[in-house]
């Protein structure tokens, strides 16, 4: 089984191979497996490996900094192998696994079932970071999930929205194109649900009807049916040309895709006040997203793979949350893993059983509001 050797690695985790025992949590020494694929046998590197790299290397910075607090954590890292050439029955097979106080893997969904499984017969808490497949953790005490559905988070972003803007002149704005998705339809029956009005109106009728429906007493909350960038800035172009704002406040409400808006999009989501729900988001103006950037380019010589999420700051903050909480609670980390904080740069984290028999689901949620002063404000819940 082949090691990933990086030079930063020697300066920055002990690989160290131990009897199997059953899992008991040495807080004075933290061992953590990480099970990617590397695909290690190929020097061409496909985009999988690319972002499992830069997610481990992520996570090394987390080790680095802890290391430097006086926490002795020990890290192997396996190649789960890709496509074809998986390799998870002989990475299983690895007397470390037995011994790990946390296995954080794999990253390709075929894998997630035997690991699982292993997680199951050897008490070890296995932390499954990319798949939103829903019903991983069903039946398996020992799984955390940190990935879910947009669809997941649709009735707490519901419930928050009536509780803030329940009062406000809602519209739901037709862009007639073919991006609709669910979101709209299942936020228009939630606010009937709870006998919240709004009003629908199409894009093309704007010129007739927009005013007669808008408020100026109150804020108007405008929801486009579609996420994609195209509907975003011809909404924007015609509320500009209307000239909107000299009469009304308005609100622009939307779905995680508004994070990937480009930069000629900025203006507007700070004008119109644009707000939205997701469940990871990179804060280029935090001055903390900042210092982790620097010290991962200067780290590692090279830039994180350009996706969204970032996949070194989702190593990072998926391992500085459990290795924080396995040092503080030790092997009371199940019983107290749902009381757990940790400040994020993009992924919140925030784990609940579904019920008694299930593992964990991270149920955190971020609201992104963007100031018209500039400033982008980020809420956890």
């Amino acid at each position: 089984m082949k090691k990933l050797i990086f030079s930063y690695l020697l300066m920055l985790a002990n690989v160290c191979m131990m009897n199997a025992q059953e899992y008991v949590c040495n807080t004075e020494q933290i061992h953590v497996a990480v099970i990617m694929p590397f695909d290690l046998d190929n020097n061409a590197k496909s985009i999988e490996s690319k972002k499992a790299l830069d997610f481990y290397k992520g996570i090394l910075l987390t080790v680095d900094s802890m290391k430097h607090a006086g926490v002795n954590i020990d890290v192997l890292a396996l190649d789960e192998g890709y496509g074809d050439n998986s390799k998870i029955t002989s990475v299983i097979q690895h007397p470390f696994l037995k011994e790990a106080d946390v296995i954080i893997g794999p990253g390709r969904n075929a894998n997630i079932s035997p690991l699982t499984t292993f997680a199951q017969l050897n008490h070890v808490p296995l932390v499954v970071p990319f798949t939103n497949t829903p019903g991983i953790p069903e039946g398996k005490p020992y799984v955390f999930q940190c990935n879910t559905k947009h669809a997941a988070h649709y009735t707490k972003v519901f419930n928050r929205f009536v509780k803030m803007h329940g009062n406000e002149n809602i519209l739901f704005v037709n862009m007639n194109d073919s991006h609709s998705g669910p979101f709209t339809a299942e936020f228009t029956n939630h606010l009937t649900e709870n006998a919240i009005p709004y009003h629908h109106v199409d894009f093309s009728e704007f010129d007739d009807h927009l005013f007669e429906l808008m408020d100026s007493t109150r804020n108007n909350i405008l929801v486009p049916s579609s996420p994609t960038a195209k509907a975003f800035d011809m909404l924007c172009l015609k509320l500009d040309d209307m000239k909107i704002l000299d009469k009304y406040q308005v609100q622009l409400i939307g779905t995680p895709e508004w994070q990937t808006l480009p930069a000629k999009s900025q203006k507007s989501m700070y004008r119109y006040r644009a707000t939205f729900f997701t469940g990871y988001y990179n804060n280029n103006l935090s001055s903390r997203t900042k210092a982790f950037i620097s010290k991962f380019n200067d780290a590692f010589h090279h830039e994180q793979y350009g996706s969204y999420p970032r996949y070194g700051e989702m190593g990072h903050d998926i391992s500085a949350f459990f290795l924080t909480a396995i040092q503080r609670y030790g092997n009371q980390l199940f019983k107290n893993i749902q009381h757990h904080d940790y400040n994020s740069l993009q992924l919140p984290l925030h784990f609940v059983r579904d019920n008694e028999n299930s593992g964990f689901t991270n149920q955190a949620t971020y609201i992104i509001y963007y100031k018209p002063e500039g400033d982008v404000i980020l809420s956890t819940f």
